[in-house]
């Protein structure tokens, strides 16, 4: 009996500094992963209106999405570049790193800076943000960081909630300075490229997004054709759209154009194509001056063959009456860029 109370004297100890051990590690384990200050948030930037920019980098502390890198940014507000996906259950980010490109200035900036933490923290919770295990998923409160990026290297740091079909309004947490540095147009390349040598002219790079130089457009079909769902890109990412629907004309362009994307049809048969210009056959042609005269502005034909199997681009000079052809960049001069869609169809 003696052995037996011993035995269970053990046990007891045994298991009471089992459970000593649990509430030390379960009270560690809170300590460090602190549920009640991990949030869903996400990092995002733009640029003041106005101030045209490229942004490479965009990193808040906690979050490893990416940005668009190719993305160009100059409507303030209207225009965010973020990442696809929020990030859960995470502490609010304590610091920022950016790096992007002035067009304005032609200038590389960056830097790496401190977040009030505690000023978003207390913020945070006035705006009626709830940490991640308290988060009520049918409202869906995202707390969003917007790096807003002001000119000569200027920036303003702000925090806005949204919830699913509402936001709240923003409230600026820190402005800061950043550094101009030196660096070439590969901060934009992506992590597979392995090129980061060559040399890219970074003047022509800002010629193509800045530069205007008015032309007209005129589509060419095959008769009997009409022109559908259609767009314009331009190297300033502007995009230029026209639906089937539409009664309004192509209006004179003056950006310079990047791709087109068209699509026609005569009711029974439905064709499309695209097709990218070539940066330097567009600086080297579109650039040359005209004196804004209405009658004398270039032309930018675009005539599909009778067949629908080919597609020619030409920028007439209506002075001289003389054609520059244009090339596909990413089609040899034996490749189709004509496909068939599905048809028939009603109108």
């Amino acid at each position: 009996m003696e052995k037996e109370n011993k035995h269970n004297d053990l046990t007891n100890k045994l298991l009471a500094l089992l459970l000593i051990v649990t509430v030390i590690v379960n009270g560690i384990q809170y300590y460090y992963f602190k549920g009640y200050e991990r949030y869903d948030w996400i990092g995002s930037v733009i640029s003041t209106e106005g101030n045209i920019i490229q942004v490479s980098d965009c990193n808040f502390k906690g979050y490893s999405g990416d940005i668009d890198k190719n993305m160009i940014l100059n409507n303030g507000w209207d225009k965010t570049n973020e990442p696809e996906n929020k990030t859960t259950n995470t502490f609010f980010p304590d610091s920022l790193s950016l790096k992007w490109f002035s067009y304005s200035e032609q200038k590389f900036y960056s830097g790496n800076f401190a977040l009030p933490k505690e000023t978003i923290q207390s913020k945070a919770i006035q705006m009626g943000m709830y940490p991640s295990i308290k988060n009520d998923y049918e409202t869906d409160r995202v707390l969003h960081f917007i790096a807003e990026i002001q000119p000569k290297g200027k920036l303003a740091v702000w925090i806005q909630k949204f919830n699913k079909n509402d936001n709240d309004k923003k409230i600026k947490i820190g402005t800061y300075q950043a550094t101009e540095i030196s660096a070439t147009w590969h901060i934009f390349d992506d992590r597979s490229e392995s090129d980061v040598n060559s040399d890219i002219d970074i003047s022509r790079k800002v010629a193509l997004v800045l530069e205007q130089h008015c032309y007209k457009v005129e589509i060419k079909l095959p008769d009997g054709y009409t022109l559908r769902n259609s767009s314009f890109e331009f190297f300033n990412q502007k995009t230029w759209y026209f639906r089937e629907n539409d009664s309004k004309e192509i209006p004179v362009f003056n950006f310079l154009p990047k791709e087109f994307d068209l699509e026609w049809g005569n009711g029974k048969k439905k064709f499309r194509t695209q097709f990218s210009f070539d940066e330097n056959e567009v600086l080297d042609n579109f650039s040359k001056d005209n004196n804004g005269d209405i009658s004398e502005l270039p032309i930018l034909e675009l005539v599909v063959s009778d067949y629908n199997n080919d597609i020619k681009a030409m920028l007439k000079n209506t002075k001289t009456n003389s054609k520059v052809k244009l090339i596909d960049k990413y089609r040899s001069n034996t490749q189709s860029c004509i496909i068939s869609l599905a048809g028939p169809y009603n109108d």
